[in-house]
C-alpha cells in the first residue's frame, strides 16, 4: 500500500496544509499525518492539543478522513536521531511491514530539513506554495483581527471561533500580548538579544521539586525553579538564588551534581534564552519542606513515577531538561493499533 507521511504542527491547520492533505490523499492510497510538539502545555505558539487538531483536520475531509492516521510525536530537541527514530518507528506501526512510505510536504525553507532525514523514505514534493504560515493566523487571532478566518478551512474557523470564547484563549491571548511586548523592546537595540538563564533541579528519594507559573508567560504551567541570570552572580550562584527565592529552599553547592546548556534557539517564547540547567541531588535525604513564592504560585515535589504522565504540564522544555540530566526519553510513545483503511 502506498501512504504518504506529512508531519507539521498545525497550529493550526490552515489552507495549504488542507491542500496539501487533499493532494496527497488524490496520490496515494493512505497518508498518515504526524502531530507534531505533541505532550507539551498549551502556549500561544501551540495552542491546541494533538486531540483537537486531529478533529479540525478530519472536519474538513468528510469521507477522506477515513483514509487519514495520525500520530501525536513530542519535541525532542535536544536529540535529532532519537526524534527520527520515533517519528519512524511510529509510522512504521501504523502503516504495517509492507508499506511504501513516502515523505510529503514544501521544501520552504532550513526549517524543513526534516523532509530529507529518513533515509529509505523517498521526498514527494506536495506541490503546494504558498505563503500561508500558521504564525501568522495566530497573531490575526490573538491580535483580535478578522484576517485569520481566511487563512484557515471554516471547520477549523469554527473550532477556532468556539475557543475563542473560553478562557484559556484569555490566558493565552495575555502571554501572547507579553511576548509581543518583548519583541517591541527588542526592536529598539541595534544588535540580537541573548538572554542568560538558569534552572534548578532538585531530585530527593526519587522525587523532584517543580513550582507552578503564575506569570502571563506559561501560567499554571510546572517548572524547574529558575530564571534570569543577574548581572554580578555566577550560574551557579543563580541557580541557588532562584531556587531559594521561588521555592524557600536553601541548598549548597555541595549537592550539585551536574550541569548542562539548554540552547535550542526556539526552547522559549521570551526571545533567545539559554538556560544552564543545574543538577542538585539530594538523594536518600527526604524532601524537604517548600513552599510558593516569588514568581512561583506554589512548589511541590513530583514522585519520578508519574513524570511521564504529566508531560502535557510543563513549561518550555523543562520536561526534556530533567530526562536529559535522568537518561530518559522525552516520550515514548504508546504504540498505537494498526488500522486497515477503508
Amino acid at each position: 500500500m502506498n501512504t504518504a507521511v506529512f508531519i507539521g504542527r498545525f497550529q493550526p491547520p490552515h489552507l495549504a496544509h488542507l491542500e496539501t492533505i487533499t493532494r496527497a490523499l488524490e496520490r496515494f492510497d493512505r497518508l498518515i499525518v504526524v502531530l507534531g510538539s505533541a505532550y507539551c502545555y498549551p502556549s500561544a505558539k501551540n495552542p491546541f492539543s494533538a486531540e483537537v487538531r486531529e478533529a479540525m483536520i478530519r472536519a474538513c475531509l468528510g469521507a477522506d478522513a477515513a483514509r487519514l492516521q495520525f500520530v501525536p510525536i513530542a519535541d525532542d530537541y535536544y536529540n535529532d536521531p532519537r526524534w527520527f527514530h520515533t517519528v519512524r518507528t511510529a509510522v512504521e506501526v501504523l502503516a504495517g511491514p509492507q508499506a511504501r512510505i513516502s515523505i510529503t510536504g514544501y521544501d520552504k525553507d532550513e526549517s524543513s530539513y526534516y523532509l530529507h532525514g529518513f533515509g529509505d523514505w523517498p521526498f514527494e514534493p506536495s506541490g503546494v506554495v504558498s505563503p500561508l504560515n500558521a504564525t501568522d493566523v495566530r497573531n490575526s487571532y490573538f491580535g483580535d483581527s478578522a484576517d485569520w478566518k481566511a487563512m484557515v478551512p471554516e471547520a477549523v474557523r469554527q473550532y477556532m471561533e468556539q475557543f475563542a470564547a473560553t478562557a484559556e484563549f484569555k490566558r493565552l491571548q495575555e502571554e501572547w500580548k507579553t511576548i509581543q511586548h518583548y519583541r517591541a523592546l527588542e526592536q529598539r537595540y541595534p544588535y540580537p538579544i541573548l538572554h542568560v538563564a538558569t534552572d534548578a533541579f532538585v531530585l530527593a528519594q526519587e522525587q523532584v521539586l517543580l513550582v507552578e507559573r503564575k506569570g502571563a508567560l506559561g501560567k499554571g504551567a510546572w517548572a524547574l525553579p529558575g530564571g534570569y541570570v543577574e548581572p554580578r552572580e555566577t550560574l551557579l550562584a543563580s541557580a541557588l538564588r532562584e531556587l531559594r527565592e521561588e521555592t524557600g529552599l536553601a541548598l549548597q553547592a555541595q549537592h550539585l551534581k551536574a550541569t548542562q546548556a539548554f540552547d535550542y534557539p526556539g526552547r522559549s517564547l521570551r526571545g533567545r534564552v539559554i538556560s544552564m540547567g543545574h543538577f542538585f541531588d539530594l538523594q536518600d535525604t527526604p524532601p524537604p519542606a517548600v513552599r510558593g513564592q516569588d514568581d512561583a504560585a506554589r512548589a511541590f515535589w513530583l514522585p519520578l513515577a508519574g513524570l511521564e504522565r504529566h508531560q502535557a504540564r510543563f513549561f518550555e522544555d523543562h520536561y526534556q531538561q530533567i530526562c536529559c540530566f535522568l537518561g530518559l526519553t522525552p516520550h515514548k510513545p504508546i504504540e498505537p493499533q494498526r488500522k486497515e483503511s477503508k
